[in-house]
């Protein structure tokens, strides 16, 4: 996992994918790596920005990344407060070549050429992407936050957040993008990851697993559940 500028681009080893975040406010929209004030911090496993634009005002972002102990991948909290009324976060995924790469920073990895072989199961809120080829075929789960329905898009159209959103599913570089109203304080969680016996996520485990980089089920507690009084 590579926290880029903000976007998050995941080798595992190879390339499995980027996440590309904006903003969207009044039918205009803009990059969080476009953005004119943009502060990196680094602890250990964890990376996080603060941002800040005009394009939002008084708004401020903080966007924490965070590896997972359990599996290949990372959990992601997006925080931000004072946005402007009718905000709403673009996001965009895709752009899996299960190739080796080598991140330049401040490039934009989810590029079409990323995307020919990427095929998304898309399921409410969270889908799950198949990539490589038949004979290195990977599977990576991802968790969004609740907000619009997911839908696929065209990774040829970039331009701003709002065009690749629109773009339609009718081409062969597809990714998968969404839109979620911001409220005045909002935390939002997104987590990517490959599925093993310990690492299997729903979106209300992901406050937990922010905070400690992995979920244990407490197995007395969920055994009580399942027995009847």
């Amino acid at each position: 996992m590579k926290a880029q500028q903000p976007d998050v681009t995941f080798l595992t080893p190879k390339l499995a994918g980027t996440l590309r975040l904006g903003i969207e406010v009044n039918g205009e929209s803009k990059w969080l790596a476009d953005f004119s004030s943009v502060k990196k911090k680094e602890k250990k496993e964890e990376t996080y920005y603060i941002l800040k634009d005009a394009f939002i005002g008084k708004g401020e972002i903080t966007w924490m990344v965070k590896s997972l102990v359990d599996s290949e991948g990372a959990v992601m909290k997006w925080f931000s407060e004072k946005m402007p009324d009718g905000a709403k976060l673009i996001w965009a995924y895709g752009g899996a070549s299960n190739e080796e790469n080598v991140l330049q920073p401040k490039k934009n990895m989810l590029l079409p050429e990323y995307c020919y072989q990427n095929v998304f199961s898309i399921e409410g809120h969270s889908f799950t992407l198949y990539y490589g080829t038949s004979r290195s075929l990977r599977i990576l789960e991802v968790e969004t936050p609740p907000g619009d329905k997911l839908r696929l898009c065209d990774a040829n159209k970039q331009a701003n957040p709002l065009q690749l959103l629109n773009s339609g599913k009718d081409n062969n570089a597809h990714v998968v993008g969404a839109s979620v109203p911001l409220n005045t304080t909002d935390e939002l969680y997104f987590c990517v990851y490959h599925l093993n016996p310990k690492a299997d996520y729903n979106y209300f485990m992901l406050p937990q697993l922010f905070e400690d980089g992995y979920y244990r089920v407490n197995e007395e507690t969920e055994w009580m559940k399942s027995t009847p009084d």
